[in-house]
């Protein structure tokens, strides 16, 4: 995908999309520099040396940033900070603006930070507010989205009158408000609010029409193609989880399509006016946003033609931080077909091209000229991929480690560093280097964990790109630390995986490392995952009776790595690759859910094979009663109390639980206090944003039921079950368990996960978060959150994702959820079963669930009414 950032490098604080040419010097001079990106730089007639100034001007407009800085840091010194406030802003701008180009972003925040609060001192609104905008650019630029759009308008929904929206429409600045929208529709779109973007980015599209800006005009149309990208992503990733599913996904590819024949349109008006008002560079960007959908749409004349044109433009621009992207992308998207394609991404295909070597060479030269360490580490690591393709690993090799040792001289290079990193680890496990490729693999992954939540909150496009350009890290780690040099084809049947123990420990802890960072990915930039530092992982805290199992695809096979009380570890491997561990998983669930059809346990019995049945000696004599599942991928979506030994199902030996990670769990058992229950559900049919729920005449009784056993127990039910009654509930009782008996639904992206109230409302989990958070004693009071009528995706691994993160999202210790949405009348025997254990303080959440599905087991149900149900977190 190409966009702003670098032409299509999803990475942070490498470029940006919305040129706004804010020359905020008094002379007003606006003018289009280099590549058409970037402000225009203010002459301030009024300084003592206007002479070194203009000089600087000169030396900017020819690409030795550099020198102009030399020249405009004396000017800097020759001015008084009390007495001549207004000089020495424009001069901190034009500062800061060169700094950009140099793609030093972090220095650039600091000098727009001076020159907004010499514009403050002085009470220039106008030109604060515009400086505001361009300091929020910067922001962007280091993936500090929420800082930028806290500049932009504000946290609110209008936009506050000391934001740079709120400024410039105060001083009637028409200019400065559609540089400040469009600034602000940009920083939405990298958080993934797309429709909001639009919003702001159609204002400044209407703005600069109005008054004749073609700049803006064609910075908003390119913003707005690079919107309907974005959401052309959402919708492949949904066709592609429908898929999975076995479900329909033609219509929903359809509308994908659709979205990207709306970008080409915007990007083809926008390059249109870029051409008629001889904007190089805007066309540039323009074009080389076109190519990879033409690849999508299977264009492929289109896309070369966009591409030799593309070059073209490309030879006739000056030098500049945006031209070396520039560059660095039409390289990838000629060898790749995508912007980004060069960096970890695979290998190409098709023949190497020379085409590719001569940009990519043109750009280190150009980076060296301008001293931007950043974009030289990037074409440089950019070559070596192209080199390590072809298997020429020494020379792949020396230039992957020059690109490290650029970004290692960069203050803020951390974002960047992890891929030199992964980089050089490929190279040395294609030379058989295992113990140099671990070393590698796991700076990489250190780097990451460093920089996790800013990375994976920031840009949307990221958590697209994390399968591609994240998560394949930590699983080659993974590999590696399990003895895994290269792929080879799996054997016919489960064999024992017998590395050292400190190696079974150090992939322990990536694998916990990788699932911390998926949930990251899959909530985004509305939680921050903080994990329990004190919890080591595959231990089990005070349980001596439980042991943990921990799964990790790894392409051909799974490995199975199971840990036990006295801290022995047992480990094997799944001998069938992704593809047909899916069908299986997938068939099994799907004859698990037909409730009217004879339960076959053919497939039940084969996955506990795979999974239980090699560690099924070492279970018994270590009288292990509980197991957590600690699952990857398709593994979270298996019933785990359904699988069959031959002779009984797995819930039928031990108690159950999954966590999304041991270090997210709170694992030590504590005296509960006495459970007081606010009990919540929806028995009436009702329609959510056009979709329609059905009623669950049963719930009545499943709360009835729960309030027998529960004597503390307050009910919500139907119309008096909504979001503010709710919250006003945990805000004045004290509970302990929070009970919803109502649809739920756990979808591919977190915004898709909800629940349905009573009154007819969606609920995420992030407004579940806050409500939660309202309780008397804080967040931690409520200990067990129950949520039944659920649904996830078969195949959908993300939205297993989703239900495995519940409880860390909710904020709760505790969890329980159902995979699939069944009987209600089964679900209020079984909730009041379990309440019925609970209530005791005998056992532990996994044992009370055992024996509610022990008792629907014994009744004669079919697993589909008992299996669903799991438990989520904290099992004690």
């Amino acid at each position: 995908m190409l966009g702003c950032r670098g032409w299509g490098w999803r990475r942070r604080g490498v470029c940006f999309l919305l040129s706004l040419a804010l020359s905020i010097g008094l002379g007003g001079l606006y003018q289009n520099v280099g590549l058409g990106l970037y402000p225009a730089v203010a002459t301030v007639q009024e300084l003592s040396l206007p002479v070194l100034v203009e000089q600087g001007v000169d030396l900017y407009q020819q690409g030795d940033f550099q020198g102009a800085l030399q020249l405009w840091q004396r000017a800097l010194e020759a001015t008084d900070e009390s007495s001549r406030a207004r000089q020495r802003a424009v001069v901190l701008e034009n500062l800061a603006r060169t700094h950009r180009q140099m793609g030093q972003n972090a220095a650039a925040v600091d000098l727009w930070q001076q020159a907004s609060d010499l514009h403050r001192q002085w009470g220039d609104w106008r030109a604060l507010g515009r400086s505001l905008t361009e300091q929020a650019q910067a922001y962007s630029a280091l993936g500090q989205h929420r800082r930028a759009i806290a500049l932009l308008c504000g946290e609110a929904d209008h936009c506050s009158t000391a934001s740079a929206v709120g400024l410039a429409t105060a001083a009637e600045d028409e200019v400065g408000r559609a540089a400040a929208l469009g600034s602000l529709g940009e920083a939405l779109r990298l958080r993934g609010d797309y429709e909001a973007a639009i919003a702001a980015l159609d204002e400044s599209l209407a703005i600069a029409r109005q008054s004749d800006q073609f700049s803006y005009q064609i910075s908003a149309l390119n913003s707005l193609g690079t919107v309907h990208i974005g959401k052309a992503q959402v919708l492949y990733r949904l066709a592609e989880s429908a898929t999975l599913d076995g479900d329909v996904s033609e219509p929903i590819l359809a509308d994908a399509i659709v979205e990207d024949q709306r970008a080409l349109a915007y990007f083809a008006e926008s390059q249109a006016l870029a051409i008629r008002e001889g904007d190089r560079g805007a066309q540039l960007r323009s074009q080389l946003s076109q190519i990879p959908i033409y690849h999508r749409l299977g264009q492929s004349a289109s896309a070369q033609t966009a591409q030799v044109e593309a070059a073209q433009i490309l030879s006739q621009l000056p030098n500049g931080h945006d031209t070396i992207f520039a560059a660095i992308a039409l390289a990838n998207l000629i060898q790749f077909g995508e912007a980004s394609g060069g960096v970890g991404a695979g290998c190409f295909a098709r023949a190497p091209d020379p085409q590719v070597e001569a940009l990519l060479t043109q750009a280190i030269e150009r980076a060296q000229a301008l001293a931007d360490g950043r974009g030289e580490a990037f074409a440089l690591g950019t070559l070596g991929h192209w080199y390590e393709c072809q298997r020429n690993y020494p020379q792949a090799l020396a230039l992957t480690q020059r690109a490290e040792w650029l970004t290692d001289q960069q203050l803020a290079g951390e974002d960047s560093r992890y891929l030199w990193e992964w980089q050089r680890g490929r190279i040395h496990r294609a030379q058989g280097k295992g113990e140099a490729a671990i070393q590698a693999y796991t700076q990489a992954v250190a780097t990451l964990e460093a920089i996790r939540n800013d990375l994976l909150v920031s840009d949307r496009e990221l958590q697209f790109d994390f399968r591609d350009s994240v998560e394949p890290i930590y699983r080659e780690l993974i590999a590696l630390q399990l003895g895994i040099l290269e792929t080879t084809a799996a054997k016919a049947k489960p064999v024992p995986l017998i590395p050292p123990r400190d190696s079974l420990v150090a992939a322990l802890t990536t694998v916990d490392a990788l699932r911390l960072a998926e949930l990251q990915n899959y909530f985004g930039s509305d939680c921050e995952i903080i994990p329990f530092a004190e919890t080591p992982v595959g231990l089990v805290g005070a349980d001596s009776a439980t042991a943990v199992f921990t799964s990790v695809i790894l392409g051909d096979r799974t490995a199975i790595i199971v840990s036990f009380p006295d801290g022995s570890r047992q480990a094997a491997w799944v001998p069938v690759d992704e593809a047909t561990l899916r069908v299986t998983i997938r068939n099994f669930r799907q004859g698990l859910e037909s409730w009217f059809n004879a339960f076959d346990p053919g497939l039940a019995e084969q996955v506990y094979d795979w999974l239980i049945r090699p560690f099924s000696q070492h279970l018994s004599n270590a009288e292990i009663r509980t197991l957590v599942f600690v699952n990857d991928g398709i593994l979270r979506s298996v019933p785990m109390a359904a699988l069959y030994d031959g002779e009984k199902f797995l819930v039928e030996t031990y108690a159950l639980a999954t966590a999304p990670t041991l270090s997210l769990t709170a694992t030590r058992s504590a005296t509960p206090p006495p459970i007081s229950a606010l009990v919540a559900g929806m028995s009436e049919s009702v329609t959510v944003t056009g979709q329609s729920f059905k009623p669950l005449p049963h719930v009545r009784k499943e709360l009835s039921l729960i309030q027998d056993t529960l004597p503390r127990t307050t009910i919500l039910l139907d119309r008096d079950f909504t979001p503010q009654r709710l919250g006003q509930e945990l805000t004045d009782g004290t509970y302990t368990v929070l009970h919803m008996a109502t649809h739920a639904k756990f979808g591919v992206q977190p915004e898709d996960t909800f629940l349905v109230t009573g009154s007819g409302e969606k609920m995420t989990l992030a407004d579940l978060e806050q409500l939660v958070g309202r309780t008397a004693a804080g967040a931690g009071q409520i200990d067990l959150l129950t949520l039944t009528a659920c649904e996830t995706g078969i195949g959908d691994d993300r939205s297993a994702l989703g239900l495995g993160g519940v409880a860390v999202r909710a904020g709760v210790n505790s969890a329980i959820a159902t995979l699939w949405s069944i009987d209600d009348a089964q679900t209020a025997k079984l909730s009041a079963q379990f309440y019925q254990s609970l209530v005791s303080g005998q056992t532990t959440k996994a044992k009370a669930l055992q024996v509610a599905q022990l008792s629907l087991i014994q009744a004669g149900m079919h697993p589909a009414y008992w299996a669903p149900f799991i438990l989520v977190g904290n099992w004690l």
